[in-house]
């Protein structure tokens, strides 16, 4: 057992909520009972996860995208309807942000990179780049990423687009225009494609994210390098089910990690 004000402390400290400007609040959106005996772990809080969270029984749900923005003051519709679920149920709802992303141990960013048994890791924006001293193609760290993150085939048709070479592997999007041996590989998950050109010039070859835009394929094109888009959901699970088992360690709860498939 732990008490919630407890978990929202040990969080702050491991995370130091104190050093990023976040579009949310992180830590205790939502408070519920004083007592947490079991906690579900979930990418993003949406009603699908609620629903399981409910049928558990759970006391405290901790995601790495919560509901709640800074400016938050109107509650009504599904908005409504989520957190009326919540309070009836009185399950904690915690969310932790961009200092998950940025975590050099625990973080989405770091792990991902430490797949690929990267060298000379350094901070980059809220994510990190690194040497690829393992010499792997750039076939072969797209499959790790894909072992590391199980996940499923996405939608796509796969077809090679005539002059950016947008492709499909393992369901994750590639533009390979870059080395097939990359040497230096930035990994920032999430929404992070305006990173990409800084990443560029920084001496980076090998982009690694959770989108794609419209201008990407001709700045991959142009600049002579590759560009993979994991999808958003799934390039932020390395951090989510970290947090669980460090958790686990640390408090006698009972936690578990629920999968809502998600091909964006």
């Amino acid at each position: 057992m732990v008490l919630r004000d407890e978990l929202n402390r040990f969080l702050a400290r491991l995370y130091n909520f104190e050093n990023f400007d976040d579009y949310c609040v992180n830590g205790l959106q939502v408070e519920g009972k004083e007592e947490i005996d079991k906690i579900l772990f979930g990418v993003s809080f949406n009603l699908r996860l609620l629903d399981r969270a409910i049928e558990q029984k759970v006391d405290a749900i901790i995601v790495h995208h919560p509901i709640f923005d800074k400016g938050f003051f109107i509650l009504k519709g599904h908005k409504k309807k989520k957190i009326k679920l919540l309070l009836d149920n009185d399950i904690s709802l915690f969310g932790v942000h961009l200092p998950m992303d940025a975590h050099p141990r625990l973080g989405h960013n770091a792990l991902l990179l430490s797949a690929v048994e990267a060298g000379n890791i350094e901070p980059f924006d809220v994510g990190f780049s690194g040497e690829n001293v393992k010499q792997f193609s750039l076939d072969q760290i797209i499959d790790i990423f894909y072992d590391k993150l199980q996940s499923g085939e996405f939608p796509g048709s796969g077809k090679e687009a005539p002059l950016f070479s947008l492709s499909q592997r393992k369901g994750f999007t590639v533009l390979r225009n870059g080395p097939e041996v990359p040497k230096k590989i930035s990994v920032i998950t999430g929404a992070s494609s305006d990173s990409y050109e800084k990443a560029v010039e920084a001496g980076v070859d090998t982009f690694v994210c959770g989108e794609i835009r419209e201008h990407i394929p001709a700045l991959s094109y142009e600049t002579g390098t590759n560009y993979i888009d994991l999808g958003h959901y799934y390039s932020e699970k390395p951090g989510v089910l970290a947090l669980m088992e460090h958790i686990g360690k640390n408090f006698a709860v009972e936690t578990g990690y629920v999968e809502i498939p998600n091909p964006i």
